[in-house]
């Protein structure tokens, strides 16, 4: 899967937590369904921000797992075309940003 146009709003990383991951190998990530907004096509980061950063930090293969509606309500609105309010949902801590290099999305 490509997860060049995976974003976050999540900013906060444990260091104890990558620590932890790290060593236990787990590599696991939820991400959202692809979706359109303002032009462009993106994926959220649902859950495993840690374990993405541990799969980085030790050059590792992402397990990735892409949510459905069943696994998380937000998944709904964007099966419902609410895109805002699936980003609405979603939103963490801080800016949209890619979540592989850490740019701003928007």
């Amino acid at each position: 899967m490509n997860l060049s146009n995976l974003i976050t709003s999540q900013s906060y990383i444990n260091d104890e937590i990558v620590a932890a991951k790290r060593a236990a190998g787990d590599y696991s990530i939820l991400v959202s369904p692809e979706f359109d907004y303002e032009g462009e096509t993106y994926r959220v980061l649902l859950d495993g921000h840690h374990s993405l950063a541990a799969a980085l930090e030790d050059g590792a293969e992402i397990d990735v797992t892409e949510a459905t509606a069943t696994m998380s309500d937000s998944v709904a609105l964007i099966e419902k075309g609410q895109i805002e309010d699936f980003l609405s949902a979603t939103y963490m801590d801080s800016d949209y940003r890619f979540a592989l290099s850490g740019k701003d999305v928007w």
